[in-house]
């Protein structure tokens, strides 16, 4: 079965879709999707690296005053929780470290370029879902005890193809269709769509993988290292403050999922305790 004719888990879109939708679905895979400005593209890239110089981030940042606008406006924000006002990027270095600012680059060029067009409220939903596994998933990883330096990249980008996909299909070009149909058409192909649009980017290979496998059930319920079973919880949980994504993740209850990733009851408590810490910062 070609890619072209699947949606995320492996469904038949011939088959799954009435006509009307399955056209709309076609003109979905059959689109060009954007590619980052060249400042947004280095920007990420850099803060995708552990070892990336800051002279390098402050000049390409320099050079784009709508992102360090930006930047300095999540850096400012409650989930940071800045000691002081950041004012500069240098000043965002010193005070919260080269792992939050790396945090705070890449939520900056995904409010800048990921979440800029589409339906409003489809948008502000994906954008609010996408903040929140972010900070959850890095978390969680920090408390699983695994290689953490992509979890925030990979919680961010995770459903990169909604955001993708409801722009596209509210551009004039795009078949007229009601929110209903639009809404299962991304639903069934932001999987797809984000693994294409990932790629597209240059994103890291486990940024990729994560937006292609997310919804795909894992094969247990150990985790070692950032993948389908890490975001799985690390949705259940935004699902359970309120800023979950449609459909309802299956299978949920977070409680019982950090259970199977062998967590104590302690740990899980803070997990869970951090997790509703972050998403009412973000409300």
């Amino acid at each position: 079965m070609s890619s072209a004719s699947t949606g995320h888990a492996g469904v038949d879109l011939a088959a799954a879709l009435d006509p009307i939708t399955r056209t709309v679905a076609a003109y979905a895979l059959s689109a060009t999707y954007p590619t980052l400005p060249a400042a947004a593209a280095e920007v990420m890239d850099l803060a995708n690296r552990s070892d990336a110089p800051f002279r390098d981030v402050d000049r390409v940042i320099r050079h784009d005053p709508v992102l360090a606008a930006r930047v300095l406006s999540v850096a400012n924000s409650p989930l940071f929780r800045p000691p002081g006002p950041i004012t500069s990027l240098r000043v965002a270095l010193l005070r919260l470290g080269w792992t939050n600012l790396r945090s705070i680059l890449l939520q900056a060029v995904a409010e800048a370029h990921v979440f800029p067009r589409g339906p409003r409220r489809d948008i502000a939903t994906a954008r609010t879902h996408a903040v929140a596994v972010a900070h959850i998933h890095r978390q969680l990883a920090h408390s699983l005890g695994l290689d953490g330096e992509h979890a925030f990249a990979c919680g961010l980008l995770h459903d990169l193809g909604r955001p993708m996909l409801f722009a596209l299909l509210s551009s004039p070009s795009a078949p007229a269709v009601d929110r209903d149909r639009r809404v299962d058409v991304v639903d069934r192909l932001h999987c797809l769509v984000g693994d294409r649009v990932a790629r597209r980017w240059n994103l890291p290979e486990v940024v990729a993988r994560t937006c292609r496998s997310h919804h795909d059930e894992p094969p247990d319920g150990s985790a070692s290292q950032i993948g389908a079973t890490t975001i799985a919880v690390s949705e259940a949980l935004a699902e359970r403050c309120g800023l979950g994504s449609a459909p309802v993740l299956e299978p949920a209850p977070a409680a019982a999922l950090l259970r199977r990733l062998e967590l104590s009851d302690t740990e899980i408590a803070i997990v869970v305790g951090r997790a509703a810490e972050l998403c009412r910062d973000l409300a």
